[in-house]
């Protein structure tokens, strides 16, 4: 094949390839990881480019050119209409919180009307209208707050392990006045600053003040971004719509609006720098250049691995419009999205930074010598790396499934994107896809890059190209009938069922996740029970490991012992513990237990009782037991 045939089949090929590899895959994973669930990625991969080659012709053709020549002076009255049905399924959707039969579950009507309030959106994204981005655009904001503030809001205190940690340190630079030496963050605390600003300013205690200024910008500036991304690359603001859409119903982005964290404060930025590179770079680049430095700055100063990232994209971005000239002999020389000097100018101030000041580049050259093991941030017994595999097949797929099909349909986008011959187009896919890669890489390879953290930055790229994927689906209708709408329709509602109720973004009603999720809040008995035994101890108290969260609030690292190995092996004087706290929900879930997850084969209080330990505190939701010494 000589070099023009493979620049006008490049697409093509790499097709080709992605269904070689996949079958690669399929057979890899089912001699190592030997879980369905996981061989279900190859097989979607494949399926990705088999879609792609069979509509390959058609979208080169079609797709670029495809509008509704009403866009101007179209009727909005069905738009006006689905409008009109948003916000009354929005309204029902809070009703449904307010009447829920559970005080700490959502109802599954909740998810099911949310879900009809996505299929609502992307009608209106493939309607006409004249001022569409002033409507559509809040409604993607108002799905932002509901999914994530739904939960936040459900439980009296904080969801997730870090944000406690994260709340010990704004409360000691609120107490202090000043930033606590000695800590992970002391040099990367503006995450910390702005929330401590924040509960300054409100007057509101951590939970509340994160979920106001972090949660809040994530859910408002991540779909703007979307949007602006995919209409500056394609010039049709039906993708930047749909891209922000998938964004904000995208399980791991939940997940970090839902317990904001560093990481996701500081992807923030990044959506940002993204902006700037791929839109405002070219209208207003003086600007564009300096604002672009400015946020670099602030990611360095708020996460390592976002700043990472961020550095792998900006290598990714220049690297890949250089392959592109080169590939396609361009010769005009426009302006790249970024320059040599940003490439070289931040991984050296982020190393710089690490290295002199915070001290991070011990812990990057020390996963450098140990090649990334897994056990660098893993550390289990065989009995919670084996109980994965006991959960029952279908209720994998489906905790799963919504973010495979966002990922792997992304694919059918990035070909696009490489057939069609435009250079920001295919920096951007090629950066995604990498991306992508790196959060999947530890399958095959069984080393470990904090994956769970790459899926979320993939997700924040791929979100564009999986918008192509959808609209290039949906411009397979030649006749454009109100059926075939609705069928488009109630498959992004579909996508957006399975996403939002995934346990990555879902820390309450584990419908189909019964084995597989754990809920990462106290409720008020809990946290009564914890505080009342907190007042009462002459010692240290064992517990299961989630309980041991509550040693950052009350600054003592002995308060709570994780007795791991106690629940597992279901005896617990052996293990030399005088004092017992368990909790009523971990005798019927899965809690958590080391790095892993675990469900108890026994019940922790009649164990107790028969090693001659005596129950000197019950609340219902808790047990305190203490041995009798007899």
């Amino acid at each position: 094949m000589s070099p023009v045939e493979i620049q006008e089949n490049l697409d093509k090929i790499l097709a080709w390839l992605g269904i070689i590899a996949s079958i690669a895959l399929v057979a890899v994973l089912a001699f190592t990881v030997r879980r369905l669930v996981f061989i279900l990625v190859g097989v979607l991969i494949a399926f990705s480019c088999l879609l792609w080659l069979g509509i390959r012709e058609h979208a080169r053709s079609v797709f670029p050119d495809v509008r509704d020549t009403r866009l101007e002076t179209g009727n909005s009255r069905l738009f006006t209409v689905l409008l009109l049905l948003f916000l009354a399924l929005y309204t029902l959707s809070i009703i449904a919180l307010y009447l829920r039969t559970y005080l700490y579950e959502r109802p599954i009507s909740y998810f099911i009307l949310t879900a009809l309030m996505v299929g609502v959106v992307a009608l209106e994204i493939l309607l006409p209208h004249r001022r569409k981005a002033a409507w559509i655009l809040p409604q993607l904001v108002l799905l932002g707050i509901s999914v994530a503030w739904s939960q936040i809001l459900l439980f009296p205190g904080i969801l997730g392990s870090d944000p406690w940690w994260h709340n010990m340190f704004v409360s000691s630079i609120l107490n202090t006045h000043a930033v606590p030496g000695g800590h992970w963050y002391t040099y990367m605390p503006l995450f910390h600053l702005e929330v401590a600003g924040a509960s300054l300013l409100t007057g509101l205690d951590y939970r509340l003040a994160v979920m106001l200024s972090a949660s809040l910008a994530q859910v408002v500036i991540f779909p703007l971004a979307a949007y602006l991304i995919g209409k500056a690359l394609f010039g049709d603001e039906r993708i930047g719509f749909l891209a922000g859409l998938m964004l904000i119903t995208a399980n791991q982005q939940i997940g970090m609006s839902t317990a904001s964290i560093p990481n996701g404060f500081a992807a923030i930025f990044m959506a940002l720098v993204l902006v700037l590179l791929f839109k405002v770079n070219y209208t207003n680049p003086g600007r564009a250049r300096y604002l672009t430095y400015f946020f670099l700055t602030v990611i360095i100063l708020t996460h390592t691995v976002t700043a990472a990232c961020m550095a792998v994209v900006l290598f990714l971005t220049w690297g890949a419009c250089r392959f592109y000239d080169f590939v396609r002999g361009d010769t005009m020389r426009k302006a790249y999205p970024v320059t040599l000097e940003m490439v070289l100018v931040f991984p050296a101030a982020m190393l710089g930074w690490w290295y002199f000041v915070s001290g991070h580049a011990a812990v990057f050259f020390d996963l450098l010598r140990q090649g990334f093991s897994r056990d660098y941030f893993i550390s289990n017994p065989a009995v919670i790396d084996a109980y994965p595999g006991l959960v029952p097949v279908f209720e994998q797929i489906f905790n799963n499934i919504g973010m495979f099909l966002f990922f792997t349909l992304s694919l059918v986008g990035i070909l696009y994107l490489v057939a069609r011959r435009e250079r920001n187009g295919f920096a951007f896919a090629t950066v995604g896809f990498v991306l992508l890669a790196l959060g999947f890489f530890p399958l095959v390879t069984g080393l470990s890059f904090i994956e769970h953290r790459w899926w979320y930055f993939a997700q924040i790229l791929l979100c564009v190209p999986l918008a192509v994927s959808l609209l290039l689906v949906e411009s397979l209708r030649r006749t454009r009938t109100r059926a075939g709408m609705l069928v488009f329709a109630a498959g992004i509602s579909l996508l957006a069922f399975a996403m939002i109720l995934s346990p990555a973004a879902n820390n309450d009603t584990h419908v189909f996740a019964g084995n597989s999720a754990v809920r990462t809040g106290f409720t008020a008995s809990e946290m009564r029970a914890i505080d009342a035994v907190d007042a009462v101890r002459t010692g240290p108290i064992w517990s299961d490991r989630y309980v041991q969260v509550v040693n950052y609030v009350s600054f003592d690292p002995g308060f709570i012992l994780p007795g791991d190995d106690m629940f597992i092996e279901g005896v617990y004087r052996s293990h030399g513990a005088e004092t017992v706290l368990t909790r009523e929900y971990i005798r019927d879930h899965p809690f958590f237990c080391y790095d892993g997850m675990f469900r108890l084969e026994h019940d922790p209080e009649t164990t107790l009782d028969m090693e001659g330990y005596d129950s000197v505190y019950s609340l219902g939701s808790a047990s305190l037991f203490v041995f009798n010494g007899s």
